[in-house]
């Protein structure tokens, strides 16, 4: 049996928010990253995961929760086997607005906590019920509210308010230095000899620090900023075409491979399926 894989943008939820249905049989993500959170919930099957070094099995009933930045894989865990779930992308920006109308207290910022896996079967079924939700129905204020509700039940059963706000993992100076300058010139090809000189550090010591500090290699990083650039353009309305000339992609087929290895479908049904 064929992947089966539904990847979209809703412009109209959460000021924007990505959502995903899959049926995974063979696919295999590679090491990635998002700049929003990741919310799966598995509702049959088993995936295996990586997640910032951590390792794991889902289980249906699972949820899974990735924060921005964190780099994971994810795979079938039995060779024969495969895995089906549903997820949501919500911005931090969008988690830390719906948080503060539900924290009484004096709120400073939302902490999910550092499990990566929960087992809340209820939680669960109300997430995938949700992206369903949002999948099939062209009514906006539908959609809305069901993805409100399913993430408010999330941070009422499992986030907790803090303050002041937590401090944010700091990116030395010279490896920031250096991704500001990725994100300056993502529309070209770039060498890591000319990031260590804007670092001003030898190559194999931008090597070093790159994987030490962001859990990727320069080349992965480079890939992964532009892939979510590309989304984004997507999303907007950018052909496929123009998005991948843009944030530095050789060709169509370049662009597409890479995208259909980080998330599981082509730029195109991707574009085709925003709202």
């Amino acid at each position: 049996m064929k992947d089966r894989i539904e990847l979209w943008h809703d412009s109209e939820v959460l000021g924007g928010i990505d959502l995903l249905r899959a049926e995974c049989r063979t696919c295999r993500y590679d090491a990635h990253a998002h700049d929003a959170f990741v919310i799966a919930a598995f509702r049959a099957g088993a995936q295996k995961y990586s997640i910032a070094g951590a390792r794991g099995v889902t289980s249906p009933g699972t949820v899974m929760i990735i924060p921005p930045g964190e780099v994971h894989t994810g795979e079938r865990a039995a060779r024969d086997g495969g895995w089906i779930y549903s997820a949501l992308y919500p911005s931090a920006a969008a988690l830390d607005r719906l948080s503060s109308e539900l924290f009484t207290a004096p709120h400073g910022g939302l902490d999910l906590g550092t499990t990566f896996l929960i087992e809340d079967e209820a939680l669960a079924q109300t997430l995938l019920s949700a992206v369903d939700v949002a999948a099939r129905s062209a009514e906006a204020m539908r959609r809305q509210e069901a993805i409100g509700r399913a993430l408010a039940l999330l941070v009422r059963r499992h986030g907790r308010s803090t303050r002041p706000l937590a401090p944010r993992r700091l990116v030395p100076a010279p490896i920031q230095r250096g991704i500001d300058y990725i994100m300056g010139n993502l529309d070209r090809r770039l060498a890591i000899a000319e990031v260590a000189i804007q670092v001003g550090l030898s190559e194999f010591h931008v090597m070093r620090l790159f994987k030490a500090r962001t859990g990727m290699t320069v080349h992965q990083y480079v890939v992964h900023r532009r892939l979510e650039a590309a989304r984004a353009a997507l999303a907007r309305g950018i052909p496929p075409a123009e998005a991948a000339a843009r944030y530095g992609f050789y060709d169509q087929s370049h662009f597409t491979g890479h995208f259909r290895r980080a998330f599981g479908t082509t730029p195109r049904r991707y574009a085709d399926a925003c709202r």
